[in-house]
């Protein structure tokens, strides 16, 4: 049966701005509103543009596994191309199959495995400056901590007033990419507004330091144990090696994936760990009976997973990447639905890992939902914080090794105690963010 012309289901919207006056102030709980009322395959839209919903696990693996190679990242992740370029976020076609393929060696799990030491010795540096009864940002400390770990890992950078000077640049580009993306007016870049200004002073910087950190690379006569070294020294079938410009994309990319992800991740574990006490007494548990005080080492992993559990909960519970998209390059088919060239389908975590077909209680952070063997029962796409499909995030090991060492190595010596009781706000831009942070008052375990 040919696919309908029809378009699937969904909410009323204004003539002009379709469902945008509903997306803007509240996006997570409009997604999740349209697929509980509509469907699995849902239709809103944004002005002109009409976009796909898909919420079902299999329409989701038709999108991202089985019709991948006609599909392209969407409109809204293009717009962050002024700071990411053509990294492997955003390339696409052979150039993106090429810079993979250069890649992946540097994310092997042998190699990714090396940089567990590093991890802990970081975490420990960050501890050793905290003291009882001290307010902190939660999310502050752990993106600071993340950061540090991205940049040495990926540049080799130690220096503490560099790396905050780079964090806090990147910050403030994203900051300003986000408010472009939040307006429905957007002039090109090429346009002198204030703002466009601001945003290409700030990438122009960026760009200077991830170019000294590459001329510096290639200055050396023995390679490092850095990734950014790796991939200065990898080289395609023709033997030819990537360009200056595909290395800045690159290292732009990897910083990002390799430091906000991770840092929310911590953030949003840490506070549904205040929030449930009785989790965290099991963690802690836990973590005496497999470490005694220790930093966890590789050796460790393996025999923490209940850690493994509460990081992989958060995650559903708050996923740091709660939304992706794909734009059709030719008419497709999708749920008995015609897909028509150019549009885009949005798939969102947030709504996938609320769905009681496979997560009962799915409001609940319940850790144990995982130690019965359900990430094998589930449908693949039913759990996909890290994407999926050729797309699949290149530095997932890299991220759970991260953030199961760090929980555990903070976890021994502090726990956090809430500033406030009532539900986080979030202010989701291409990760979700905590609106004003999370502060928190720190208690020595």
């Amino acid at each position: 049966m040919p696919p309908s012309s029809k378009l699937p289901p969904g909410p009323p919207g204004r003539f002009f701005s379709g469902n945008l006056h509903q997306f803007l102030p509240r996006r997570l709980d409009f997604f999740l509103d349209v697929a509980r009322e509509y469907g699995d395959l849902a239709t809103i839209r944004f002005g002109p543009r009409r976009i796909f919903l898909a919420s079902h696990p299999d329409l989701i693996e038709q999108v991202l596994v089985t019709d991948a190679k006609h599909y392209i990242k969407h409109f809204g992740a293009q717009l962050y191309r002024p700071v990411l370029g053509n990294g492997l976020v955003l390339s696409e076609g052979d150039f993106w199959l090429r810079q993979r393929k250069l890649s992946q060696p540097a994310f092997l799990k042998s190699r990714v495995l090396t940089y567990a030491p590093l991890m802990g010795d970081l975490a420990d540096r960050m501890l050793a400056n905290w003291r009882p009864g001290e307010k902190v940002d939660v999310h502050y400390e752990f993106s600071s901590l993340t950061s540090a770990i991205a940049l040495k890992t990926l540049f080799d950078l130690d220096d503490p007033g560099d790396r905050e000077e780079f964090t806090n640049t990147l910050r403030e580009s994203f900051d300003l990419m986000s408010y472009r993306i939040g307006n429905l007016l957007k002039f090109p870049l090429w346009i002198p507004t204030p703002h466009n200004l601001r945003l290409k002073r700030k990438v122009a910087h960026l760009y200077r330091v991830v170019d000294g950190f590459i001329a510096h690379g290639r200055a050396r006569k023995e390679p490092g144990n850095d990734l950014l070294s790796r991939l200065i020294a990898a080289r395609d079938e023709d033997g030819k090696p990537m360009t200056d410009r595909q290395l800045r994309d690159e290292a732009m990319t990897l910083y990002l994936a390799g430091h906000e992800t991770t840092a929310l991740t911590l953030s949003w574990s840490w506070h549904l760990l205040a929030r449930h006490p009785k989790v965290e007494e099991k963690l802690v548990d836990e973590w005496k009976t497999v470490l005694n005080g220790r930093t966890p080492t590789v050796e460790d992993l393996t025999r923490l997973p209940y850690t493994d559990a509460v990081v992989t909960e958060a995650m559903r519970v708050y996923p740091p990447v709660y939304l992706i998209g794909r734009q059709a390059t030719k008419d497709l088919e999708l749920g008995g639905y015609r897909v028509p060239k150019g549009l885009t389908v949005f798939m969102a975590q947030w709504v996938s890992h609320r769905d009681p077909r496979y997560f009962p209680d799915p409001e609940e952070f319940r850790p144990e939902r995982w130690l019965d063997g359900l990430a094998s029962r589930l449908p693949r796409y039913a759990y996909y914080p890290f994407g999926g499909g050729p797309r699949v995030c290149i530095g997932n090991t890299f991220a759970l090794m991260e953030a199961v060492i760090i929980l555990a190595a903070v976890g021994q010596r502090f726990r956090f105690t809430l500033e406030s009781h009532a539900p986080p706000e979030f202010e989701p831009q291409i990760t979700l963010l905590p609106k004003d942070g999370i502060p928190a008052v720190l208690k020595r375990r």
